[in-house]
């Protein structure tokens, strides 16, 4: 009797999250396969998603701004004997620079980057030992808009430390006013964030070789966050082909690489890209 697998979607009461939960429910490698999924949001609402027995999906509470509601979580799986868990998709995240100030940004980098990231370091200890992480990244964290030597200096990055060191130096030049003449870009906190999500995606391959740690650009989605510039192309079913690959597919043993296909337009599901 196949062995039953718990999966973790995070943000998925809509747009591409909640894809990526009906993509894994029908997807070819999945769909004769037991799994459990927790299909989480802020409000752990029943979100109606359907699976054929003997999977099974099942709500509960997550924000990535509270890591109480991470432990909770955690402990709920335990108590539910569903416990380790297979496969984690960090899709959940905000988008505050419509609306860009100092503030702001600062709470885009607690949830996306560290919210995040304390949340691949609560699940690593209850993975699978051949377990799978697939955080959202987007095409936005490319460091081309960033000047030369700050790029250099994001690149060289090589712990979660000198990353967290070097955020504080991003918002303290958000707060000074300065982050033109430091090398940032600006007023794109979401874009700064998601190049956290692709360091730290990198530090967490190396530092867990036993697990498939990667992150992706899921492309231009027809999302509320999507919408914001202008007319996505992509549905949410096609923004969900690249995280369900990474998360149950082939992926040739590659870890902590950043994924996405050539243009935000394209729609296929990814390959290992630069950014």
């Amino acid at each position: 009797m196949a062995t039953t697998k718990t999966i973790v979607v995070t943000g998925a009461n809509r747009g591409i999250g909640r894809a990526i939960c009906e993509l894994l429910l029908s997807h070819s490698t999945t769909a004769n396969s037991p799994m459990t999924i927790y299909a989480t949001s802020r409000a752990g609402s029943d979100l109606g998603l359907s699976a054929s027995p003997p999977s099974k999906v099942l709500y509960a509470p997550l924000d990535l701004a509270k890591q109480s509601t991470v432990k909770s979580l955690l402990s709920t799986i335990e108590k539910n004997n569903h416990l380790p868990v297979s496969i984690l998709i960090n899709n959940a995240g905000v988008n505050l620079d419509d609306n860009y100030t100092p503030e702001n940004a600062k709470t885009t980098l607690d949830v996306n980057y560290r919210g995040t990231l304390a949340t691949c370091q609560a699940f690593i200890p209850h993975m699978a030992k051949d377990g799978r992480i697939v955080n959202l990244s987007s095409t936005g964290s490319s460091l081309s808009p960033y000047s030369e030597d700050k790029a250099s200096q994001f690149r060289s990055i090589s712990s979660l430390e000198e990353l967290e060191s070097f955020m504080q130096q991003y918002e303290a030049d958000a707060q000074s006013g300065t982050l033109a003449k430091s090398g940032w870009p600006e007023g794109t906190a979401y874009s700064v964030s998601k190049a956290c999500v692709n360091s730290f995606t990198g530090i967490l391959g190396k530092q867990n070789p036993n697990l498939t740690i990667n992150c992706c650009c899921p492309g231009w989605v027809d999302t509320g966050m999507g919408n914001m510039l202008g007319k996505p192309p992509k549905t949410p079913e096609e923004g969900a082909r690249i995280p369900v690959k990474l998360a149950v597919g082939d992926v040739e043993g590659v870890s902590g690489k950043y994924w996405g296909n050539d243009t935000i337009r394209d729609k296929e599901d990814g390959k290992v890209q630069p950014w």
